[in-house]
Formats: structure tokens, sequence, C-alpha cells
């Protein structure tokens, strides 16, 4: 197996027992989910063990280790897109009393990075920060997928297409039909797929050339954002030009 080889199915590791941060992530888990054979799985998971990167708790479970904590300190200092748009997110919770919520790309993942919660009494929080999701899945999931360059959506499709199911029987020709209506009106739509009753609305942030390095999403119940959609989408795409002029 080449260095590169291993290197990229071991990102993949990461990514997965990340995503089990609060749980931990079982052996045998990690091997369903990444498609590997469970003696390179096992492999590669003793090597970040030993590096720090990963650690086995009491109950044999995978969680992130110390030296991955140290790294996402140190790459803090140079990723200020949270603070940026904490004020702009503030804004748009309380103008539509929903919650909003910061979506980043990560790999061929969705990554929470903030929410702010609205007045409105019921609020759907349908994704908690930290956590990662299939991209197109939710309004910020589907907006990160729709206008990332169109070359790399079959690939990306490919990579997400065996972990549709789970979400309200969503398949690769469904979302495919989304990415398209997302591309025509300019912001991400779905209903019913990350959570039933709920619709969620994307918008991209782009940086100064132009390419997408994250999106803004707000989710409600269908009921509830149906007949205020368009408000709620014009509230995010004004925050989001006002964000996207100071990136």
């Amino acid at each position: 197996m080449s260095t590169v080889q291993s290197l990229g199915r071991a990102i993949e590791l990461l990514r997965l027992i990340s995503a089990e941060h609060t749980s931990g992530a079982r052996l045998s888990d990690l091997v369903a989910a990444s498609g590997l054979p469970q003696p390179t799985v096992h492999r590669l998971l003793r090597q970040m063990v030993e590096g720090g990167l990963v650690m086995q708790d009491a109950q044999r479970r995978y969680r992130l280790g110390h030296f991955a904590y140290e790294l996402g300190l140190v790459a803090s200092t140079h990723f200020h897109l949270r603070d940026q748009c904490a004020p702009h997110l503030g804004r748009i919770s309380a103008e539509t009393g929903d919650t909003a919520f910061l979506m980043v790309r990560s790999g061929a993942d969705s990554f929470c990075l903030d929410r702010q919660s609205g007045s409105f009494p019921i609020q759907v929080l349908t994704v908690q920060v930290g956590k990662r999701r299939p991209l197109g899945i939710g309004g910020g999931g589907l907006a990160l997928l729709s206008f990332m360059p169109r070359e790399d959506l079959p690939c990306v499709l490919d990579r997400i297409e065996p972990h549709l199911a789970p979400y309200g029987g969503l398949t690769r020709r469904i979302l495919l039909g989304l990415v398209e209506e997302a591309r025509a009106q300019g912001f991400a739509r779905i209903t019913d797929y990350a959570v039933a009753g709920v619709t969620s609305v994307g918008v991209p942030i782009r940086d100064r050339g132009g390419a997408v390095v994250g999106a803004i999403s707000v989710s409600a119940m269908t009921a509830r954002m149906q007949p205020r959609e368009e408000m709620v989408v014009q509230t995010m795409q004004r925050e989001v030009a006002a964000l996207q002029r100071s990136l």
C-alpha cells in the first residue's frame, strides 16, 4: 500500500471517529463505515494511537486523542470564519425567530461550526455544533453540495450515496434534483429528508475569489417555514452579502 493511500485512509478514519466523538467509535463500526479490511483498520488505528491522534477508552472505543486536540488549537488561530459569522448568524436567528446554522465542508461531509437559536418557542435543532453529516443533508449541507465546482460533484456523490438512505429514503437521483433546483434559484431547500416535517434553506458563503467556504442555513417546521420562506432567504442573503464583503 502506498504512503499516499495509507494517509488518505487514516484521514477518513479520523473523520469517522470525530463523527462519533460523544459515544466513541467501535472497531467494527469503523470497519463497516470505511469499507476497509479489519486488519488494515486495526493497523492504522494502532499507528494513530501511538502518535496521539487517536485514543482508546475503557470500553475500547476510539476517540480523538491529545495530539488531535493540540493540532486543533494551533489551527484555530488561522480560521476565523466562525467569529466573523457570529454577528450575522445572530441577526438571522433574531429576525427569523428560528435556529440558524453555520456549516463548512469536511471532505464528503458537512460540519456544523456554529448555531444560534431564535425566539420562536419551537426550535428545530437538527444538528449539534461539532457534528458532521453527509453533504446534501440539511439546508447548509445541500448548499455546500450544490454550489461546489460541478466537476467535483460526481466523485462526492459516489462517496455519500451509500449513506443517504437513513435520511428519509434520500437517493442520489433525488439529491441531484435538489442540487439542480438550488443552482437554478440561488439557494438550497430541503424538506423532510433530514428530519420529517422540517424544511431547511441554505445560502452559500463565498470568498473574494468566488470559492464556497461555508454555508448558512435556517431550519423550521415546514408549516412555519413555507409561508415565510422568501423572508428567511432574503434575510440570509443580506447577511451573507455583508459577511462576504468582510472576508
